[in-house]
């Protein structure tokens, strides 16, 4: 199997799409009954001593539902051709293939797939939910990695083929199979990138 197929997978997507699916049964109670439901019964934290983050809550500083977007931008625009092109420094890359990825706490992200021959690089972008987003992978990825610059937050993970950069309320989550290439440097041009397009 090419190691381009295998995408890993790990707490960062996951835990929006818990969330979401958790807090539709209360909404539905609340819906049938007239009654409100409070944000925390409808957004249960992770026990301790769990390895799998908690979603912050309102009285700790988080949000529930969709935040505003920090930019109209997709993924293929928030990283575009000429990016992949001066951070891997290959030459003549095909235009990316965009996906629309929305969900209940994100409902701009989006997907954009690049391949050639520098190997193959996906732009997961997150309009709207950036910081929840970060933190949650910033405690997941064990290998996590700093990396410093022009951002509110970035870090790096050899072990998961990943980088991530935030600004406001976007995010970048940038993975990377490339072809004879160290990880770090390609990913801090991109991020460098990203965040001169985020206002």
């Amino acid at each position: 199997m090419d190691p381009a197929d295998r995408r890993p997978r790990n707490a960062d997507r996951t835990v929006r799409h818990l969330v979401a699916t958790l807090a539709m049964p209360a909404l539905l109670v609340a819906c049938m009954s007239g009654q409100a439901v409070a944000p925390s019964a409808a957004t249960p934290n992770a026990t301790a001593g769990s390895d799998d983050p908690a979603e912050p809550s309102p009285a700790a500083g988080g949000a529930i539902g969709a935040q505003q977007p920090g930019t109209t931008l997709n993924a293929c625009e928030i990283v575009t051709v000429a990016d992949i092109e001066a951070a891997t420094k290959a030459t003549g890359v095909a235009a990316g293939e965009l996906e629309a990825t929305p969900n209940a706490l994100s409902p701009g992200q989006s997907d954009c797939t690049y391949t050639g021959d520098f190997g193959k690089i996906v732009v997961e972008l997150t309009p709207e939910d950036g910081l929840n987003e970060y933190d949650a992978a910033r405690r997941a990825y064990k290998d996590a990695a700093d990396i410093t610059g022009p951002w509110d937050a970035a870090f790096n993970s050899q072990e998961n083929n990943r980088a991530f950069v935030r600004k406001g309320n976007v995010l970048v989550m940038v993975t990377m199979f490339l072809d004879g290439q160290e990880q770090l440097p390609v990913a801090t041009e991109l991020a460098k990138r990203v965040v001169a397009k985020v206002e």
